[in-house]
């Protein structure tokens, strides 16, 4: 099978999901950016959202008061599904776009300029190669900016699922049906006795039942503890501010960086 086939679609995921947006689901997403980046830490700033999906948090963004706001995604049908997005739930979409980019591309990248603040949840480890996909999406990063990113954490089943999203995209239609059916309730068993939190209720992101067809079909897949990323981050020139570990051992840690030195733009 041709590898470019077997990477997971996660425009069609979030197309599907961004059916489903409501207020509740953008409060959300400010209050997420909230928690990361302090209540007003937003308003002014110039802000990168590499990985885009719905368009959600670049909304969320825009609602805080960044000016003004870029949206990329690889995926053409992410970056459509952020544009209609965006034009129903902003009153002045004016100040935000959105462009179809991989983070890969360090040549249009750069054409882009830097930002204060550059965000990346839960993307750079789905490109094939997270090292240059950090390391290009650092160089956005304007002097003393800020740079937000989630990445898999490095768990002793990370093999294994590494595996299943591999095979996910390799088996078919019926075959995806049968992997989803056979792991939701393991995914839900797993979420209710870490958080003791009805996963049906989760708010950031995806709803549940999407959530679980991006965790099982989300390949590439790359993963890192955080003392990897630490170390990944100090030596590209940055300064960490605060670390939210994952709250389930294969989710994403959540880091928050100061770029402190010329090293990483």
């Amino acid at each position: 099978m041709d590898e470019r086939l077997a990477v997971f679609k996660f425009g069609e995921n979030w197309a599907s999901f961004s059916k489903g947006i409501d207020e509740t689901r953008i409060e959300a997403a400010k209050q997420s950016l909230k928690k990361l980046f302090g209540e007003e830490a937003l308003s002014g700033k110039s802000f990168l959202d590499i990985g885009c999906g719905s368009g959600l948090f670049s909304i969320a963004a825009a609602q805080l008061g960044a000016r003004p706001v870029l949206g990329l995604d690889v995926d053409p049908v992410s970056v459509a599904t952020s544009q209609r997005n965006a034009a129903h739930w902003l009153k002045s979409p004016s100040s935000i776009s959105f462009r179809q980019l991989s983070v890969l591309d360090g040549e249009q990248l750069h054409k882009l300029g830097m930002f204060d603040i550059v965000y990346s949840w839960g993307v750079l480890h789905h490109t094939g190669n997270m090292k240059t996909a950090l390391r290009n999406a650092a160089h956005r990063v304007a002097p003393n900016g800020m740079l937000m990113i989630a990445i898999y954490n490095k768990h002793w089943s990370s093999g294994a699922w590494k595996a299943i999203k591999w095979m996910y995209n390799r088996v078919g239609a019926w075959g995806q049906k049968i992997l989803i059916w056979i792991l939701t309730p393991v995914i839900f068993l797993a979420k209710w006795l870490v958080t003791f939190q009805n996963p049906f209720r989760m708010q950031r992101g995806m709803d549940f039942m999407h959530n679980v067809v991006d965790w099982v079909g989300g390949y590439p897949y790359e993963y890192a503890s955080i003392a990897e990323m630490r170390t990944a981050l100090e030596k590209i020139g940055f300064e960490m501010l605060s670390v939210f570990p994952a709250r389930v051992p294969t989710g994403c840690n959540e880091f928050v960086c100061r770029k402190i030195t010329a090293s990483a733009g």
